[in-house]
């Protein structure tokens, strides 16, 4: 989903504000936002170059989606390769956070 589509979407139906993800892969140095769509997540890329938008930490991400009327999130943590964890090849941990 394209920044200028998430922002029409909100400001159409400002009671209806999707649920947006921060997901961070363990070890990586860089976040990116997804939003729920459908039942179904779609990363939020840039209007131009219609790339996934990274982001360095999350007071970038708590600025942007401040703009949009986004309050709060979900942090999400992927890690596929931990040993200790279930069976299940998305190991995932999720946390309410407010921007």
């Amino acid at each position: 989903m394209k920044l200028k589509q998430l922002k029409n979407w909100i400001q159409a139906h400002p009671d209806n504000v999707p649920h947006c993800y921060v997901v961070a892969h363990a070890g990586g140095a860089q976040y990116i936002v997804e939003i729920e769509v459908r039942h179904q997540l779609e990363p939020l890329r840039d209007d131009k170059t219609d790339e996934v938008m990274h982001f360095d930490n999350v007071e970038q991400i708590s600025a942007k989606l401040k703009k949009l009327g986004i309050k709060k999130a979900t942090m999400r943590l992927l890690d596929p390769y931990d040993e200790f964890g279930p069976a299940d090849p998305s190991c995932k941990e999720d946390m309410e956070i407010s921007l």
